[in-house]
Order: structure tokens, then sequence, then C-alpha cells
């Protein structure tokens, strides 16, 4: 039910009240309140589909109606494009795709029917292809640096926490929560940094040749 058609149900029921007390009065703003306690049910865009991983290249279908794509890796936000359907991963983790658009709606993850199915099903498994994820582990702290090549102007070059770290004695540590990181940059290009649960965004305005993004993760197990 939509908060107008609420709202005007409210008005009418004390429009039609003969005599109004301070305990009626009340009573009517405890039945608004209730009335409007109810979430509204938001329109959402359905599941990507065609997901793919080719080497490095993630891919999927284009959706009608969305203007850009957000990519999630291992369950959690990780970044967002818009205007393609290819997206070049470099992080290991599995990544799955939710699409938007201008009207702030967004898709889902498992469409009705699908629901109680095996995340597998919508998701793909990145191993690591290349040297370019380093890490420095000093339990708890685990440091995360993620090296990207030929950064172009609006680019961004994210290092992330993973879910799960193995140590040399093959202990294994789960993330709990990213406390902070660093950009560097081979030129002279100043990178914006951004901050999420469990990643560190660094995004250049100018072309760099090499960004280097560092997540500060708190581990335990």
């Amino acid at each position: 039910m939509a908060g107008g058609t609420l709202l005007a149900m409210a008005s009418m029921f004390l429009l039609n009240s003969t005599v109004i007390t301070m305990q009626n009065v009340k009573n009517y703003v405890l039945v608004i309140l209730f009335l409007f306690s109810f979430p509204l049910q938001a329109d959402s865009l359905p599941r990507v589909t065609g997901l793919n991983l080719t080497g490095d290249q993630l891919s999927w279908d284009a959706q009608a109606g969305a203007t850009g794509y957000n990519i999630h890796l291992d369950y959690g936000y990780f970044d967002t494009i818009r205007g393609g359907e290819t997206y070049t991963v470099s992080q290991p983790g599995r990544y799955h795709v939710i699409s938007f658009n201008e009207k702030g709606e967004f898709g889902v993850t498992r469409n009705l029917d699908e629901s109680g199915q095996n995340f597998d099903l919508f998701s793909v498994e990145f191993a690591g292809g290349d040297d370019s994820i380093k890490y420095n582990f000093s339990r708890p702290i685990l440091l995360v640096y993620n090296t990207c090549k030929d950064v172009n102007p609006g680019e961004s070059c994210i290092a992330n926490c993973p879910r799960t770290y193995q140590d040399e004695n093959t202990t294994k540590y789960f993330s709990k929560y990213m406390t902070g990181g660093a950009c560097s940059t081979s030129d002279i290009v100043e990178a914006d940094a951004f901050a999420g649960h469990d990643t560190y965004s660094c995004t250049v305005p100018l072309y760099s040749g090499e960004v280097v993004a560092q997540a500060i993760c708190l581990m335990g197990n």
C-alpha cells in the first residue's frame, strides 16, 4: 500500500470523528504511526544472467533498463561500472554482479523462484592469476597490496580484505573488518581514497603508470 493512500485513510478517519478528545488524538497518532511502521516494498530489477569468467575477464548479459552494475566479491560490494558488461578481476574470491538503474532500483542475487538454491549457481570463483596481489601477515594484522598498471583517468585500484587467509603454518584466519589503507602512485598524481567495509579504493584523476592500493585487515580465528 502506498504512503499517500495510508495518509489519506488516516485523514479521513480523523475528519469523520464527531468528538475529538485528547485521548482520541493520542489514539489516532498511534494508528498513523502503526500504519507507517510497515516498510514499503521497493521495485527491484531481475538477476543478472550469463555470468561468466574467462581468464581474468568477468562478463554477463546486458540487462534492459540497467544503467550500471555493482561488482560483488565474497558477498560484499567491491566496485561499480557503467556502460559495459565486462570487468577485469585481479583478486581471488567469488564474484557476482547486481544491476541498478537511475531510479534507485537494484537487482537481486536470486529471483523469487530461485530462492534456496546454492549461491554458487549465481557466482563465479577466481583463483588469482598473477602476482599483482601481495600479503604481509603479522598476527592479527594482514596487509594486502594490489599493484595496478596503466590506470586511466577515473579508474580505480582496489585492495580487498580476503574472507580467509592461511599462513605459512596452514592456520586459517577469517577477516573481521578493514581498519584502514593507503594509496601510492608512480607519477605525480594524487589518488582519491575511499574506504569500504572490506575494501580500500584508490581512484586517479589522471593517467598513472602504476597505482598501489593497500588494505589493513584485522583477522581472527
